[in-house]
């Protein structure tokens, strides 16, 4: 249908809880990227890049360089440097040196407008606005999670069926809109084409007209067609059906022609002669033959200079990213190694990873943090279940946490605090939100909640470890197991030890001590919380997805599944469960009563290392966070991180994965001991292990995909906060648990806020698409592509750019549309 064809260029958006990283482009991947920006900018006026200004501010910074450009230029288009010299009178000027001024110095195409518009936006731009706000608060009443005190009415029967029954009934709209409203069809399909007919919109442009509708709220848009695919009673087409009806109704003058594209704004684009006339004034060359001039220009269209700018911003970071890979020499690897740790392929794993080598003899691993067990997980709390695991998998096993054995009495302690709290702040919550109890509350209560407020806001970390203290004391933790023996089967525990140790190639070299570690970020007041988690686990913690897996490969009769399949794990080697905090660098070990006695003193061992680890990761941090003192001890470092996570005015408590710029697939040897900065996905990969290429199929068809989607969040919501980003977080609400708005109205916000993006005078994100590394055998990486269309349209498309290798002292090679060529291309010197 065209509402179907048309809701394609949305990508799906999750709510807060469990927001998850999307490429807001995702309908437009089947584009090759520069055409993906054009659609994307007369669709929604988006900008694509950096503006021009912003790149010539890293060219004075040394971060772009006029070789970085020269390479571009010759990407873009291979002859254009080759082109003859312009005649100058008394000089010659080369190609290179023409389009470097023009780069350099030239007027800068206008910002993209929105083509695609509504007849509202033509004629009555008030209506357009009022439909707006009508669409924004119908949407929050019917998807509202339980925030407001008095739920939609009609819920039950669909958000069009209850719609259908009010709109009539607001009395802010006219007369003759009301009447027309309550005259509406019995279904959204017919109440959509009635709202097209009246309108004027003939067959030809009805899908076009839709996207106008789609993209003048996005946001809401993405997020009903979110819940339409997961059965929320709430698709596209009721959505667009009210629009339309609402359109129809309130447009006053009569339907003329469907003129639904806005004008161009090329005549704000400089001509090719006017260009040639300004490159020759900042050449010096007044008598140049600017004819000549204006045909080398028009080779290169203003509107393109920005992707010369991003492709020569990439490749050098890109350039020297391999360079240094490749200089790398493979380190001596010990007869057993202290203790091994695998983490989340996670960007912000890395530090971690580096400061733990860098204490003595560990090795350290990097696997997708669900850590190949799809599960729904049930607390001992109880109540719903969580899906753990990526978007793109649907969980078949269920998972229920239970006390330990004997241990039911301290269980049962836990609970009662639990609920006792959770009771408490629930109370607390409804009165404030209650029409007269927030007097009574303020008459009884303020002189509690004014200090508590205080000291939260001016001691907060004092006030957070008391928190943390009288929350211990209050719900005392009890030892607990997890139902794995009798949730999985023993064919499925042996498929998945076997299949999630190939794919990280840890086959062999078992220390006594494998830690398998996951992730989560403690953070107060911040609705993007679930940005911060395990997007591996669904936009959640990590730690039942690692006890999960620890418990499997602890088992004997796994163990002795997979020795026949020729993996041998000592009888000493134990599987350790843990948790690494991103915004406190602390990790946690999870079900240590587990351990076994001879294990314990080498786990503590292990523990203070991690500690020592992350407090030198809290330091460097710290260089970059706002606010933080520099040149802080790792300690002081350590206490400040764990005071900005308990701090509930902090808007920067970590930069998540922002500077998320490449992933790497292969061993540690091609890392480690590399200060990548906490810039890139590593995941372990070994190809001698993976012969028949399924575990490097399965990496670039999941973990890189969602390492894409993470990148594109971050890229876009940088080069355009406005549409793809979420503004600042000092304007954030929240409405109904569903996402966050700019201000008391308005539109869903997309992406990422500004403060994950920015310290407020410089990006902290560079906006970079994804740059995939891998160490494999190269017709093994064809024959991969070649099967699977996402990687044919990543990589083809330009979406991702991928760099490989056979072995380590091979060169790195570059895939282009005929073939692998080597990555480093000298670039030509300017003339």
């Amino acid at each position: 249908t065209d509402v179907e064809l048309a809701g394609r260029l949305l990508a799906p958006s999750w709510p807060l809880e469990t927001f998850i990283a999307v490429n807001p482009l995702g309908g437009f991947e089947d584009q090759p990227f520069d055409q993906a920006l054009a659609s994307a900018g007369e669709l929604f006026g988006a900008r694509g890049t950096l503006d021009e200004i912003a790149f010539r501010e890293s060219h004075a910074a040394g971060r772009i360089t006029d070789a970085d450009l020269l390479g571009a230029l010759r990407e873009h288009d291979p002859g254009l440097l080759e082109a003859p010299d312009v005649d100058a009178a008394d000089q010659r000027l080369g190609a290179a040196q023409i389009l470097l001024a023009d780069l350099l110095t030239g007027a800068p195409a206008p910002p993209p407008g929105r083509r695609a518009l509504l007849r509202s936006e033509l004629h009555e731009p008030r209506v357009a606005q009022t439909v707006d706000t009508l669409t924004a608060k119908w949407c929050a009443a019917f998807l509202d999670a339980g925030q407001a005190a008095w739920p939609m009415p009609g819920r039950e029967r669909g958000f069009y069926d209850a719609w259908r029954s009010l709109a009539p009934l607001d009395r802010t709209l006219p007369a003759g809109a009301r009447e027309q409203l309550g005259d509406l069809p019995e279904t959204p399909e017919d109440a959509a084409l009635d709202g097209l007919a009246r309108l004027g919109i003939p067959a030809g442009s009805r899908r076009r007209y839709l996207q106008a509708h789609l993209t003048r709220l996005p946001g809401w848009a993405a997020h009903v067609r979110w819940r339409g695919e997961h059965g929320a009673g709430i698709d596209l087409i009721a959505f667009l059906a009210m629009r339309l009806a609402y359109e129809a109704a309130l447009l006053e003058d009569e339907p003329g022609a469907s003129a639904v594209d806005g004008p161009r704004s090329d005549a704000a684009i400089a001509s090719a002669p006017e260009r040639a006339d300004h490159v020759a004034r900042v050449l010096g060359a007044p008598h140049a033959d600017l004819a000549a001039l204006a045909a080398l220009l028009e080779r290169l269209p203003v509107t393109a200079r920005t992707l010369v700018w991003l492709a020569a911003y990439e490749a050098h970071h890109r350039d020297a990213l391999l360079s240094r890979l490749t200089a790398q020499p493979v380190p001596a690897t010990a007869a057993r190694h202290r203790a091994q740790l695998v983490c989340c392929i996670d960007a912000r794993s890395e530090g971690l990873r580096r400061h733990l080598e860098g204490l003595g003899d560990y090795d350290t691993l990097g696997f997708a943090g669900f850590f190949a067990v799809a599960i729904r997980f049930q607390d001992l709390a109880g109540g719903a279940s969580t899906a753990l695991c990526p978007v793109l998998l649907e969980p078949r096993t269920a998972i229920a946490e239970r006390p330990l054995a004997g241990t039911e009495a301290l269980a049962d302690r836990q609970l009662a605090g639990h609920h006792a709290l959770a009771g408490a702040e629930d109370g607390f919550h409804a009165a404030k939100d209650d029409a007269l109890a927030p007097f009574a509350l303020a008459e009884s209560a303020g002189w509690v909640a004014g200090p508590l407020a205080a000291g939260k806001t001016l001691l907060a970390g004092p006030y957070g470890s008391l928190r943390e203290r009288l929350r211990r004391r209050a719900t005392p933790p009890a030892p607990t197991a997890l139902s794995v023996q009798t949730s999985f089967s023993a064919e499925e525990r042996e498929l998945f030890a076997e299949v999630a140790l190939t794919m990280m190639g840890l086959t062999c070299g078992f220390g006594r001590l494998v830690l398998l570690c996951g992730h989560g970020s403690t953070t107060e007041n911040n609705p993007y919380e679930a940005a911060l988690d395990c997007g591996a686990c669904g936009g959640n913690r990590g730690a039942p997805n690692a006890r999960v897996a620890a418990a499997i490969l602890n088992g004997d009769d796994v163990r002795a599944h997979l020795a026949g399949r020729g993996i041998e794990i000592p009888a000493d080697t134990w599987f350790v469960a843990a948790e690494h905090d991103t915004a406190t660098d602390r990790v946690a070990v999870l079900d240590r009563w587990l351990v076994p006695e001879g294990h314990r003193g080498e786990l503590e061992q292990v523990e203070l290392d991690l500690a020592v680890a992350g407090d030198r990761l809290s330091a460097e941090r710290c260089a970059d966070l706002p606010g933080a003192p520099r040149g802080m001890t790792p300690r002081a470092a350590a206490r400040h991180t764990r005071t900005r996570s308990t701090d509930w005015a902090q808007v920067f408590p970590e930069w998540g994965l922002a500077g998320n710029a490449a992933f790497i697939v292969g061993p540690r040897s091609m890392t480690r001991g590399i200060d990548l900065r906490r810039r890139a996905f590593l995941h372990s990969y070994d190809a001698a292990v993976d012969l028949d290429g399924a575990a490097l199929e399965t990496i670039l068809t999941a973990p890189l995909v969602v390492a894409q989607w993470i990148n594109c969040q971050y890229y876009f919501s940088t080069v355009d906060p406005v549409v793809f980003g979420a503004g600042s977080k000092t304007i954030h609400n929240v409405v109904g648990g569903i996402g966050v708005l700019a201000g008391h109205g308005g539109d869903l916000q997309l992406g990422l806020p500004w403060q994950s993006l920015s310290d407020g005078e410089r990006l902290i994100h560079e906006p970079m698409r994804l740059l995939a590394i891998v160490q494999a055998p190269l017709a093994r990486i064809d024959a991969i592509v070649e099967r699977n269309t996402v990687l044919q349209r990543l990589f083809g498309n330009g979406w991702v750019a991928l760099a490989a290798r056979e072995q380590h002292s091979d060169p790195w090679q570059r895939q282009t549309r005929d073939g692998w060529s080597s990555w480093s291309t000298p670039h030509e010197e300017i003339r």
